[in-house]
C-alpha cells in the first residue's frame, strides 16, 4: 500500500507511540505539529485495522520512497525521537529500560537502509 510522505511519517510515529500499547495525547500533539488533523485521523483508522506485521510491511514498502536518503532518515529519526521523548516524560511510565529496548527495535526497523 503506497502512502503519501505525510501518511508514512504518521504511520511510523504511531508505531513508535504504540510501543507500550498506549498512544498518549502528548504523542498525538507531536504528530499534529508535523501534519494536519485529517492525515492523523486517516492514518489512525488505518493503523487500528492493521496487525503489527502489516504495519511493518507497509512502513518497509514506503521507506524506499520517503526514507531513502540520509537526510530523510535523519528527519524521520528526529520525529520518532520526539514521540519517544513525549512518552518517556509521561509520569505514568515505569518501564523505561524495556521501552528503550523496544524503541531501539523500532529505530532499526524504520531507519535501516
Amino acid at each position: 500500500m503506497v502512502l503519501s510522505k505525510e501518511e508514512f511519517k504518521v504511520l511510523a510515529m504511531l508505531y513508535a507511540a504504540n510501543i507500550d500499547g498506549n498512544i498518549q495525547s502528548e504523542e498525538v500533539k507531536i504528530m499534529l505539529q508535523k501534519t494536519d488533523f485529517d492525515t492523523v485521523e486517516k492514518v489512525e483508522k488505518l493503523f487500528d485495522k492493521m496487525s503489527d506485521m502489516e504495519i511493518l510491511e507497509c512502513i518497509r514498502e514506503n521507506k524506499a520512497l520517503y526514507a531513502s536518503t540520509e537526510a530523510d532518515r535523519m528527519d524521520l529519526i528526529a520525529d520518532l525521537c520526539a514521540i519517544i521523548e513525549a512518552d518517556v516524560h509521561d509520569d505514568r511510565r515505569t518501564d523505561g529500560e524495556n521501552y528503550s529496548q523496544d524503541a531501539g527495535i523500532v529505530f532499526t526497523n524504520l531507519t535501516a537502509t
